[in-house]
């Protein structure tokens, strides 16, 4: 049967036109029962469980013309979700997603409603330059948690402004400032954004209206501004900008751009980029501008003697305590449709950053290989407040070279997952403790509005196992997946949609009802209970000497595991 939801688990949910404070339901509807169908697998080799099985086991939550729930985070203090969406009343019916009329139930009920509309004159000049009323909305493009303060952006009709706002009661602002470099205009461009401890903001957005000129931008805290080279292609070339981390002295940056360095038409290439939490800009030269931004190309592709490559990043998640970083890359989206999954170690990124520049003289010039003059740069040549050790040979090397020789690999010679015809938007990756060992699963979003659960390679021989899929959406009302968050200890999934977000828990060991279809799935959730005599938790179990788990190998096939179901 499925699950006692958890009860107490308070959400709030930001609107930009409208904030909500969601507290969450605590039971599953009646009826909810655990069953495995076989007309959900589609003669796939791994389970699928459709809509209706999967149904009573999550919540949504939805309103009324509201739209765009693409941005989640936490209040980690309080175990609330913050939700950014934006409201467009105007819009005819049939714009708005229709499933939001078959929603059979909320996730939670608000907690608080605050507006946050665009005024009438900033929509009116949205107006003028040509913009539509649905894009002359607000939509909330960063939300980041600092300390007991809030701090979000909106693009408010094309003219970007962010708020700084109190996290128990999120009518009450502090100040507001205005989202230029900080929040793009159009809610269309990928931006991303964080904030240090000290302070710093650094977001990678676009900075004008046009969104022609694209920058990875450093603002508030006590360190100076500064930005990448504006209009300089070798720089930055038509980015789309994915995600950022604070590891140790460096603010990391991952997007995908047109290669400036590919010679034969246009090509799209995944990038790492980096720069010093400390660098203050040089002088004269580089003034207000990065000193020690450098990038390197990402490769993820299947090897052979014409490798086959997966040049697009969509979506990063980043193990601080493993220093790994999963990341989803996918075809262009003019060609064939497949995505992989690439495992990269922040050693591996290191080690390029340390290694040879890529540098062209010229735009007739090749690219060549240049010695880099400070391998093994930690930030310590760069004074905190002062840029007196910045040389102008310095600032011409920082100036010139920014594009790294060598590319970083993956772990292992080939992709961690790889699957054909789909699209793959985004990743979150849960560490499991098992009977015998930790786990790492993959749940990566489709673009037609499924979750598949991918267990991270066991070993060299068995590679990695599609676990199950799950459908969200009744046949019919697919729509694509905007954002996945992932709540650590709760063993629980949020995912964003157009139209509503759905809270999915991870651990489902009662839809097992055999110990052979619970051994068989290979899930390292659950595991069968000798005592209880029922798949469980291994939270749940009495003993572990009294739990089995086997997960030496993938999963049964479907129609084997239709059988074992009973």
């Amino acid at each position: 049967m499925a699950p006692a939801r958890e009860g107490g688990l308070a959400r709030r949910l930001l609107s930009l036109q409208g904030l909500f404070a969601l507290l969450s339901g605590g039971v599953p509807r009646e009826g909810a029962g655990a069953r495995t169908s076989g007309a959900g697998c589609h003669s796939t080799e791994h389970p699928v469980f459709s809509y209706s099985e999967i149904e009573p086991w999550i919540h949504r939550f939805s309103e009324e013309d509201t739209v765009d729930y693409s941005q989640l985070t936490f209040d980690p203090g309080q175990s609330e979700l913050i939700v950014g969406t934006s409201s467009v009343p105007h819009l005819p019916s049939s714009l708005l997603s229709p499933f939001s009329h078959f929603v059979p139930c909320f996730i939670t009920v608000p907690l608080q409603a605050v507006d946050w509309h665009c005024d009438d004159f900033t929509k009116a000049a949205c107006f003028s330059r040509g913009k539509s009323e649905e894009e002359c909305q607000n939509y909330v493009r960063v939300l980041l948690v600092n300390g007991d303060r809030l701090f979000t952006c909106g693009t408010n009709a094309f003219t970007p402004i962010c708020t700084n706002r109190t996290l128990s009661n999120l009518t009450l602002v502090h100040d507001q400032i205005s989202g230029m470099a900080r929040c793009p205009y159009s809610p269309l461009h990928n931006s991303t954004a964080l904030l240090t401890a000290s302070g710093e903001l650094y977001a990678a957005t676009a900075m004008d209206f046009s969104g022609r000129d694209p920058a990875i931008y450093r603002s508030l805290g006590a360190l100076p501004p500064l930005r990448t080279a504006q209009y300089n292609s070798k720089w930055l070339n038509e980015p789309n900008f994915v995600s950022s981390y604070d590891i140790g002295n460096f603010t990391y940056f991952f997007f995908r751009e047109n290669a400036v360095e590919h010679d034969c038409g246009r090509t799209v290439f995944s990038r790492a980029a980096r720069v010093c939490k400390n660098d203050v800009g040089g002088r004269f030269l580089l003034e207000d501008t990065w000193t020690t931004f450098m990038k390197a190309r990402l490769n993820c592709s299947r090897p052979g003697d014409i490798p086959f490559y997966y040049h697009e990043l969509q979506g990063t998640f980043y193990l601080p305590k493993l220093q790994l970083l999963y990341a989803v890359f996918t075809t262009n989206v003019n060609s064939i449709a497949a995505s992989a999954v690439c495992v990269f170690n922040l050693s591996a990124i290191t080690q390029v950053f340390n290694g040879p520049f890529k540098y062209q003289e010229n735009s007739r010039s090749a690219w060549l290989p240049y010695p880099n003059p400070n391998p093994d740069f930690q930030c310590g040549t760069i004074d905190y407040g002062s840029n007196v050790n910045l040389t102008e040979r310095s600032l011409q090397d920082a100036q010139k070279f920014i594009l790294m020789q060598d590319v970083v690999q993956p772990l292992g010679p080939r992709p961690t997952f790889t699957e054909d015809n789909v699209r793959f938007t985004h990743l979150v990756v849960d560490v499991v403790q098992g009977k015998n060992r930790l786990f790492h699963i993959i749940y990566l979003a489709t673009d037609y509005g499924t979750i598949r659960k991918v267990l991270s390679p066991l070993n060299q021989s068995t590679g990695s196992c599609l676990l199950d899929e799950i459908e969200l959406f009744p046949p019919g009302r697919r729509q694509p997946i905007r954002s996945l968050l992932l709540q650590h200890g709760r063993s629980v999934l949020f995912v964003g949609v157009q139209d509503q977000v759905i809270r999915v828990p991870l651990v489902r060991c009662g839809f097992h009802r055999t110990r052979e279809a619970c051994l068989g799935a290979r899930d390292p959730y659950c595991g069968w209970d000798l005592g209880l005599r029922r798949c469980t938790a291994l939270e749940e179990s009495l003993s572990m000497k009294q739990w089995e788990q086997n997960i030496r190998e993938c999963p049964v096939s479907a129609a084997l595991r239709l059988a074992l179901a009973g």
